[in-house]
């Protein structure tokens, strides 16, 4: 937030200092939030399994402890202003937006971390606004009026849709998506920001490793993932199916491969190898071919950016790794590798899509079913979120009517003008990524702009693989990660002494 901001937190008229609540306060208070999370839970347990004895359960100790964080910390609290608590919040939305519904209590799900987050936010802001009247220095104005244009055109095209309802839902989505790709655009403002940005979703990247090699190892999914996947070794995550799941670890990635780049030290290293080791393993128990692929074209110009920069000896270790990982896909999806073989096998793949059988066959069908549905409205748009609507009036026998492909999701949803937008925005941070990891002072801006622009490029293959990409919030965090790099660029650009670039270490 700018310097010159107000706070609607004012110093109290008093100067007398308020005094911090004793220890034995604190220890009351932590034994009475104790015990009565224990005996609520009991109660719970040993009553009627209904939805007030599990609401009491949950509800109260969660009243308990906020209570008691509150007269712990109310001085504290007292002091700090509430744009401080709308960063914080504004950081944490992207991680919240992957954890998804997986983040909220039993039997409240639809009130899930996320959306009440972004509740708080656009309240507590709106009047934050209001009250302190911030002077604003506006950042990306290009991004903002491309994205503003393609939802006006959207919301054009719903004026024509079959089914106004579901385009307002899809909208409602949209507008979500665009909601974090600000959030996380906006920790471009400091580095510092930017830091703690990375921090949290490496943490969640982390859990999503942890929980998706508990699933393939134990059998058990967290409750948001689909039914089908009970008691099979499929990890899922924070996602609904394990394409979603997949298309996220190919888009993570880059970064977790250029860490090194970034921190040349041996613990860096190793926990880089164990990461990459495990994204891979749980990789492969997703079966993704697309996920697959994208790790493979995101692995090959990974090496093309350290050879480039990086002298003879790493050079040759580089290749010969490179070619290692290379020879591994193309194995797997040749078709030999045993149950991963069929999985990824690109020749059954083929076959399917020849025979109309099989995932191959059902995508190959929803392609042409959806340049169809296009064509239907002149390429202006069916509307946003009738493509699957039209697909289905058009093709009765079809049992699944997702186009599984965003390219063309966005092709059929909007049109030729919305595609344009899309493509105009993607091509163009692309472009801005590559000149920020040539050029940027700061060697973790060069490092992030070289991740993003390879995650950039993974995902025009990655993003065929979920089946509507507009409930995958991994790709506005991209976009909006993207966007905080050029915002952080400019800014170190403006600051005192520019120079030549500082190298990593």
């Amino acid at each position: 937030m700018s310097p010159t901001s107000r706070s609607l937190v004012t110093e109290p008229a008093s100067s007398s200092p308020r005094r911090a609540p004793s220890a034995a306060a604190t220890a009351a208070l932590l034994v009475g939030a104790a015990v009565a999370t224990v005996g609520l839970t009991t109660f719970a347990l040993h009553g009627e399994a209904s939805h007030i004895h599990l609401a009491i359960a949950l509800g109260l100790p969660l009243l308990v402890a906020v209570v008691m964080f509150v007269v712990v910390a109310h001085d504290r609290l007292a002091r700090l202003p509430v744009s401080r608590l709308l960063v914080v919040a504004i950081v944490a939305l992207p991680a919240l937006a992957i954890l998804g519904p997986a983040f909220a209590l039993p039997h409240f799900r639809a009130a899930f971390a996320f959306r009440v987050a972004l509740g708080l936010i656009g309240l507590v802001g709106m009047l934050w606004l209001i009250l302190a009247r911030p002077r604003w220095h506006f950042e990306a104005t290009t991004y903002a009026l491309l994205f503003g244009a393609w939802c006006c055109w959207l919301v054009i095209a719903l004026s024509w849709a079959p089914d106004p309802q579901a385009g307002a839902r899809y909208l409602l989505l949209f507008a979500s998506l665009g909601a974090v790709a600000v959030a996380t655009a906006s920790a471009g403002v400091s580095r510092r920001r930017l830091t703690y940005l990375m921090l949290t979703l490496a943490v969640v990247y982390g859990l999503s490793l942890v929980i998706g090699t508990a699933e393939w190892r134990l059998r058990i999914h967290l409750p948001t993932a689909s039914l089908i996947y009970a008691h099979r070794t499929i990890p899922a995550a924070f996602f609904l199916n394990a394409n979603d799941f997949a298309t996220y670890l190919a888009l993570c990635w880059p970064f977790v491969l250029l860490l090194p780049y970034l921190r040349r030290r041996p613990a860096v290293v190793a926990l880089t190898a164990v990461a990459l080791l495990a994204t891979v393993a749980v990789l492969l128990f997703t079966g993704s071919r697309t996920s697959l692929l994208a790790l493979g074209v995101e692995t090959a110009v990974a090496a093309v950016v350290i050879a480039a920069t990086s002298g003879r000896r790493t050079r040759l270790a580089v290749a010969g790794l490179t070619v290692v990982a290379l020879l591994g896909a193309g194995f797997l999806l040749a078709g030999r590798g045993g149950s991963f073989g069929n999985s990824f096998s690109l020749p059954q793949l083929a076959s399917q899509v020849q025979s109309g059988g099989g995932s191959g066959g059902v995508r190959s069908q929803l392609q042409v079913a959806g340049l169809r549905a296009a064509a239907s409205r002149w390429f202006l748009g069916v509307g946003p979120g009738n493509a699957e609507i039209v697909v289905a009036r058009q093709n009765p026998l079809f049992t699944v009517v997702n186009l599984h492909n965003w390219w063309l999701e966005v092709f059929v949803d909007g049109g030729l003008p919305g595609l344009l937008f899309f493509v105009t925005i993607y091509l163009l941070l692309l472009a801005q990524m590559v000149r920020v990891a040539r050029n940027a002072r700061d060697a973790l801006l060069r490092y992030l702009g070289a991740a993003t622009a390879i995650a950039l490029v993974g995902f025009s293959v990655a993003i065929v693989g979920p089946s509507t990409a507009v409930k995958f919030p991994p790709m506005a965090i991209l976009f909006g990660l993207g966007i905080a790099v050029l915002i952080r660029a400019r800014r170190e650009d403006r600051e005192p002494g520019a120079g030549l670039p500082e190298p990593m270490v």
